[in-house]
Order: structure tokens, then sequence, then C-alpha cells
């Protein structure tokens, strides 16, 4: 299932990039050595959607903007690919502020909404790091937001208050820049010291 997964978020972006291929508006950050990063021909903006943070807060397409962001995918059950790449995630700032680099916003948006309040959230995202975010709203809206980032995922069916199903999704973390735009994607497997290096350029060209 995850390789159908896989596949289809692939053609999602591959869509993405067939739409942006007319011009490039992040010409100086495709100079950069970057190791891991794909970038995008151009970013792409989204709207048109109303998510609520792990603080019970809204959380709109205005609120990426004013800070590179790093967003991930995935779910607060998943067993193996979710807590693996949020600890990525925290030895990635750890790395970056050792080296006196400002982080991204490091986001993280659950594809569960059934399962994943934003009460869970809080304590699951606090776990891995403070300064992280998590994100959730129903389903619907991560629908919206996930088909235009180009996020392929899949929730098994499941009645209300079942506390046991399946969820597939990809592992892919993307990047927004400063306007919130999506720039660019690390796929997997991921490399920390290449990601690492990467967001320290990205960060260091702002």
């Amino acid at each position: 299932m995850l390789k159908n997964i896989t596949g289809l978020m692939l053609l999602l972006i591959t869509g993405g990039l067939l739409s942006g291929c007319q011009q490039n508006d992040a010409g100086s950050i495709h100079e950069l050595p970057f190791k891991a990063l794909k970038l995008f021909p151009q970013g792409k903006s989204f709207s048109g959607f109303e998510l609520v943070s792990h603080k019970n807060q809204p959380w709109q397409a205005e609120d990426f903007k004013g800070d590179f962001s790093v967003l991930f995918f995935g779910f607060a059950n998943c067993p193996d690919i979710c807590p693996t790449t949020l600890l990525d995630m925290q030895k990635i700032d750890k790395s970056l502020t050792e080296q006196n680099i400002e982080s991204p916003r490091f986001v993280f948006i659950s594809v569960d909404p059934d399962r994943d309040t934003p009460e869970l959230l809080n304590d699951y995202i606090n776990f891995f790091n403070p300064e992280f975010y998590a994100l959730t709203g129903d389903a619907p809206n991560i629908l919206s937001i996930a088909s235009q980032i180009g996020v392929a995922y899949k929730v098994a069916e499941h009645q209300p208050g079942d506390l046991i199903y399946d969820v597939d999704h990809a592992s892919a973390l993307f990047i927004l820049d400063e306007k919130g735009e999506r720039i660019g994607i690390f796929t997997a497997p991921h490399d920390i010291n290449e990601i690492t290096h990467d967001l320290a350029l990205l960060m260091e060209s702002a």
C-alpha cells in the first residue's frame, strides 16, 4: 500500500512541476549547492483550508508566511515512520541551533483527524520538541491542504469512535519559503546530515 501511496504522491508532485515550468520565481536559491533538497521550478501557493494547531488556535495559509517551514504529514498512532521522522527533525533542529543558524518552522500535520485531537497532538509534539507545531482539522480541510501541497495518504474506512484502523502515508518533507509557498521537497530515505546542510544553506540565503 505504501508503494501505491508513494506513486500517487510522485504523480501529484509531477503535476505541480508541469504546471510550474513557465517561470522561475526563486532564481537565487536554485544556484545553491543542495545535496538532497529537490527544488520545484517555482513556488506554489495554496489556500482555502481551515486547520487548528496543537494549542487550539486557528491556522490558515497566511499563518505559514513569515518563516521557512518544513512540513511533514503523518499521524500520532504511526508506529514507525512518524516517530522516526520527528526524531530526525529534532536532531536537525538541534544541529542548526548548535551552528547558530536559525531553524525553520517544523510543522507536523495529522491526516488522522478522528483520533488526533489538538489536545492529543499537544502532548505528542511536545514530546519531540515544544518548539515544533502540530496541526489537525476535519477531513475535507486536511485533504485540501494535502492535495495542494502534493501529499498522498489513505485512511482506512472506520466507524466513529474506532480507535484501531490503518493509515498509509508517504514520508516526504516539504519546504515552504517565507511567502508560504511550496518550493521544494526532501524525499525518503532521509539523510539528516544532508538535510541539515541544505536547510543551513536555505536559511542563510534568506
